[in-house]
């Protein structure tokens, strides 16, 4: 029922997607954007949910018509990752260049926008906490899909008499 103004970014609720290019520049979308749009920004190339990388497992890409999360971290990748077993140094250097992102400040560009609000806000460390809830440790890394594997059994022949 009162008038009272609210220091928070209307965008803390929805979030924002991130997504970091091999180049290491980022992308920030504040708009509900389809896995297709990108990849047909970027030929050759696929995108991968951060949260979907494991070391020793496949890299998987994002369906083409999978609409993008906010509040998560999107790799774009050559398309030669693709399904391919994603070693350790891969993932220290996937990990090393999400880590640069979120020290950086690249999340937080609410604050360059209107600095007003990094002075006046009530709750600074949930804004914070916010802004490093998409990052991860480098030694935490976990799958929300198991890694696909053929089923190799051996083909039991029968010898034909005609």
């Amino acid at each position: 029922m009162g008038n009272t103004a609210s220091c928070a970014p209307l965008s803390l609720n929805g979030g924002v997607i991130k997504v970091l290019f091999k180049d290491d520049t980022v992308q920030v979308l504040t708009k509900p954007v389809k896995a297709v749009e990108l990849m047909l920004e970027h030929p050759r190339h696929f995108v991968c949910d951060s949260n979907d990388l494991k070391v020793g497992h496949r890299i998987p890409g994002l369906a083409a018509d999978e609409e993008l999360e906010r509040r998560h971290l999107y790799f774009i990748l050559p398309i030669e990752m693709l399904y391919s077993v994603l070693t350790n140094d891969e993932m220290d250097a996937l990990s090393l260049k999400a880590s640069k992102l979120m020290k950086s400040g690249g999340s937080n560009h609410i604050g360059k926008i209107f600095p007003i609000f990094g002075d006046f806000c009530i709750f600074p460390s949930e804004f914070k906490a916010f802004d490093t809830a998409t990052g991860s440790k480098p030694g935490e890394k976990y799958s929300k899909q198991r890694s696909w594997r053929p089923a190799l059994d051996t083909i039991v022949e029968n010898s034909c008499r005609l």
